[in-house]
């Protein structure tokens, strides 16, 4: 008989290997998650940081492109330097002005780099430019005049080209643009009166507000410490008032073609010959400088002329200071270096022509004929209603009858003249020379 064993019945499992098998499952849901979530959590914080590093350098490029235009501003406004750190809204910008290429060597003459930085955080960038330093006025077409007052334009001037008043400016007589459409500029919550005339417009310039640039009186300031410091004559150096009659003064003659005098210098009838435009003949005075005729004969300069005197300049009778180029078109005349340079006063008598930039702390008075810059960053005043103008104003008041009013006098504001004696840079951009570096 064959034995047959019974099968033992199925049973199911205990609840604790059930909830064993539950909690492992569940465990591993969790870990799946959590590796999913903390992955998640990881590309949301690197594509955070991507976005925080985009929006930074997008911040850096913008302040960098501000830093450009206000850079260009800021020499524009005449400001002796544009060099700086700025703040920008949250950002910084930081501008500097060179005069070689950021990748070594030298650059072509005149021509300039500027620099823009802008930061954010801790991304920045840097963009360049070139510029080309013009050989016109600093406003380009623009002449200044401050003005302490409500300015009157009347009487028998006549004003050519552009110019501009700050203050506002009453218009009952005069010749306004006769040769050349002329615009009168005033600023912010001044006006014109009447606004525009047969020959001229008036409006709010395009910067708003106008102000004379900034001229380096440094160079010219060491000079007369240097004639004011002389104890003995010797060489190029002279003690105590010099006088030169009926003569031809060659400045060439001495050390750097510079003289000086720790007094007066007084030319009667005077030949001074001139040097050139990298080396002109100085003269240098303590105290005047006059320019006089002497028994019929003038005294008359050449070009490259500069007279540099502590207290006053005079050229009375009729003075010829620089080369006479006014048969040339104005965009045509020679590359000269004439110029005069008095702390107090400067006097063009009623017969005398000066090619000069001229500047005076004080007053500058013309009653003769004067072609290039009249910087007077306190007055310029005309008496004679034959005084003639040709170039450009930049002056704190003009004083004609009255202290700003404008009535005597031609102003031919061309803005023509040959050097740059200003601080600043008028920024002509060289084309596609903005470049990141």
């Amino acid at each position: 008989m064959q034995n047959i064993k019974p099968i033992s019945p199925i049973r199911p499992a205990s609840n604790s290997q059930s909830g064993f098998g539950v909690t492992l499952i569940a465990v591993t849901i969790a870990v799946i998650m959590g590796l999913a979530v903390s992955i998640y959590m990881r590309q949301i914080s690197t594509q955070g940081l991507q976005y925080q590093n985009m929006y930074s350098a997008s911040q850096a490029r913008w302040a960098a492109l501000s830093g450009v235009e206000f850079g260009l501003f800021k020499s524009e406004l005449g400001e002796a330097d544009v060099s700086g750190t700025y703040p920008f809204f949250n950002s910084t910008i930081i501008i500097d002005t060179l005069e070689t290429n950021t990748g070594g060597g030298s650059l072509p003459d005149f021509w300039y780099m500027v620099t823009s930085r802008g930061s954010f955080a801790d991304s920045y960038t840097d963009l360049r430019f070139f510029s080309k330093k013009s050989m016109k006025a600093v406003w380009g077409d623009v002449s200044i005049i401050e003005g302490t007052g409500n300015v009157t334009i009347d009487g028998t001037v006549t004003i050519n080209d552009s110019l501009y008043i700050g203050q506002n400016v009453t218009v009952s007589g005069g010749t306004i643009g006769a040769s050349v459409h002329t615009h009168l500029y005033t600023p912010p919550t001044t006006s014109v009166s009447p606004a525009s005339g047969t020959n001229y417009t008036s409006g709010l310039h395009p910067r708003q507000w106008l102000f004379s640039p900034d001229f380096n009186t440094v160079p010219y300031d060491s000079m007369i410490a240097i004639a004011g410091a002389i104890t003995s004559t010797s060489g190029n150096k002279i003690r105590g008032n010099k006088r030169y009659r009926n003569t031809t003064l060659n400045l060439n003659s001495f050390a750097d073609s510079t003289l000086y005098v720790n007094g007066k210098i007084t030319l009667q009838g005077v030949t001074v010959t001139g040097g050139d435009t990298t080396r002109p003949a100085v003269l240098v005075a303590k105290t005047d400088i006059i320019a006089e005729s002497r028994s019929g004969d003038e005294t008359t300069f050449g070009d490259n002329v500069v007279l540099i005197a502590d207290d006053d300049i005079y050229l009375y009778d009729a003075t010829e200071f620089g080369l006479d180029w006014s048969g040339d078109p104005p965009e045509d005349r020679p590359v000269t270096f004439n110029m005069m340079y008095g702390f107090d006063y400067i006097m063009i008598d009623d017969d005398v022509v000066a090619w000069s930039s001229t500047f005076s702390t004080d007053d500058i008075r013309l009653d003769g004929s004067s072609y290039g810059i009249v910087y007077a960053p306190d007055k310029f005043t005309i008496n004679q209603t034959g005084a003639y103008l040709e170039g450009a104003i930049f002056a704190n008041k003009f004083v004609g009858t009255q202290t700003n009013r404008i009535n005597r006098g031609t102003l031919n504001l061309n803005h023509y003249f040959n050097q740059d004696f200003f601080k600043t840079f008028d920024f002509g951009v060289i084309d596609q020379s903005l470049l990141e570096f």
